[in-house]
């Protein structure tokens, strides 16, 4: 007997229908927010929690948090602000966005400062397996200055095994709001490591594997 789709699974589907590829995959839309979710939740998340959810798309974590958390408490990064759209047309009902009241800024330069908040989460879901290594530094620093002295930061990436997977560009690398080309890339975790460390972050692994292929790293202070 075929599984029943959830609505938030079929109306990513129908978004995805009418706007083709927007960034992530359409069979596990449902299954990658409520893994992040719910790893946000065994974090400490609550409902007075402010959250930044970094890259947020079409809002396939968003529909969860949204939910969940008090007014004004959900923020979100996109620079392509066509997902965000699509996401409100499909994903989020205009009484919760009326009701919750989340917030976006539209940078492309990963500025954390925009909302004038101190967040108690980061969540960078699929940006690390996209984005340079001066990215990342800028996503730590900011982390460093928005956030209370609890907070933490959780990171799905990919490892490199090896230095020539190691990515060394300067550029995004998949679809964005510049880009309709597909593509993910690796980091050396002991290089992550090193940066965390030098900004007196510690970095742990989390015991299961994030969404689509990828693991979970959790940045926090010393």
């Amino acid at each position: 007997m075929q599984k029943m789709k959830s609505q938030v699974q079929q109306q990513s589907e129908k978004m995805m229908d009418r706007y083709g590829f927007i960034g992530v995959p359409r069979e596990t839309f449902e299954q990658a927010g409520r893994n992040q979710f719910v790893t946000l939740l065994e974090q400490g998340l609550l409902p007075e929690s402010k959250v930044l959810d970094i890259g947020c798309g079409v809002l396939r974590l968003a529909y969860w948090l949204v939910r969940f958390l008090d007014p004004e408490c959900y923020c979100g990064i996109e620079p392509a602000r066509d997902r965000v759209e699509h996401g409100k047309e499909f994903i989020i009902t205009p009484t919760q966005w009326e009701e919750k009241k989340p917030r976006f800024d539209y940078n492309e330069n990963f500025d954390t400062s925009v909302f004038n908040e101190k967040f108690d989460f980061f969540i960078a879901g699929s940006i690390w397996t996209h984005c340079s290594k001066e990215h990342i530094l800028t996503m730590l620093d900011g982390f460093l200055r928005n956030t209370r002295p609890n907070a933490r930061f959780l990171v799905s990436y990919l490892p490199a095994s090896d230095p020539a997977e190691d990515y060394q560009g300067s550029q995004w690398v998949g679809t964005s709001h510049k880009s309709n080309v597909a593509g993910c890339i690796k980091h050396d975790r002991n290089w992550i490591n090193e940066v965390c460390t030098q900004r007196g972050l510690t970095v742990e692994d989390l015991p299961h594997r994030a969404f689509d292929s990828q693991f979970w790293l959790k940045i926090g202070y010393e």
